[in-house]
């Protein structure tokens, strides 16, 4: 029916919707997590679906009939159920793909933090190590709060000039967990902000995760330091680790000096 169709949404606005979904993960410097992958998949499947049933309702599918066969083998005029169009079974296999990438996709460790996109230009992904005297993860995170503390709010050698803020602080998580420190860094306004983000500064995020590396029991620290938007950042996120690296290796710790994915 004509009312019916009108509510069915078409291929056209489907493809905004996965456009508009889509744009900020390829935007970022960060590759997506499993869980993210498997919300795109859902997505994508969902949206393909949504195709097929406004295409279905405006080009109704022809039935097939079979007569069914009995156990003598002779025809009868019993007329089987309509038999799916090949559209529907099409429609049906995609609706199950989400099914079957979650029974084959490893779930990510908990609290791991992502990887950087590969080749990314605005994404750091490193690892600091404590130093033999710290033994416990309480006195490293206090370490890595005192560090964070001493980031000037009003930014350093031209960078992050409006200032920064904790999002969320974990670290002092059990010794069954890993302990996670989010922080969110705005930038300086220059030409870039006021040409394309209507004059507001960019925002960075930079994430921590505490933990022991298993081999050795040591104490470590895993970083990512990442833009949130466009494909360079004029080396503000290595700028940033620089100064809280610095800060560290005062206290002994080992930092090694921040590399962008696509100097890796």
């Amino acid at each position: 029916p004509a009312a019916s169709i009108k509510e069915l949404p078409s291929c056209a606005t489907c493809s905004p919707q996965l456009s508009s979904a889509l744009s900020p993960l390829f935007l970022s410097g960060t590759a997506p997590s499993t869980m993210q992958a498997l919300r795109i998949i859902t997505f994508i499947v969902g949206s393909l679906a949504l195709c097929f049933d406004a295409t279905d309702a405006l080009v109704p599918q022809p039935k097939v009939q079979r007569n069914i066969i009995n156990h003598n083998h002779q025809p009868t005029n019993q007329i089987k159920a309509a038999l799916p169009s090949r559209r529907d079974a099409l429609k049906y296999a995609f609706l199950l793909t989400p099914i079957i990438a979650a029974s084959t996709i490893i779930p990510d460790p908990a609290n791991a933090l992502e990887a950087c996109r590969p080749k990314s230009h605005n994404c750091i992904r490193t690892t600091w190590t404590a130093p033999a005297s710290i033994t416990s993860s309480t006195e490293a995170a206090k370490t890595i709060r005192d560090v964070l503390n001493s980031y000037p709010q009003e930014g350093q050698a031209g960078v992050d000039c409006n200032g920064w803020k904790i999002v969320n602080d974990a670290l002092d998580n059990n010794a069954d967990e890993a302990g996670i420190i989010k922080l969110e860094y705005k930038s300086c306004v220059g030409p870039a902000a006021l040409a394309i983000n209507l004059g507001q500064p960019f925002i960075d995020d930079l994430k921590l995760e505490l933990g022991k590396e298993s081999a050795t029991g040591s104490i470590m620290v895993e970083v990512k330091s990442s833009s949130r938007m466009g494909g360079g950042d004029l080396s503000v996120n290595r700028k940033r680790l620089e100064y809280l690296g610095r800060k560290l290796k005062e206290k002994g710790w080992s930092v090694p000096n921040p590399k962008y994915a696509y100097e890796m």
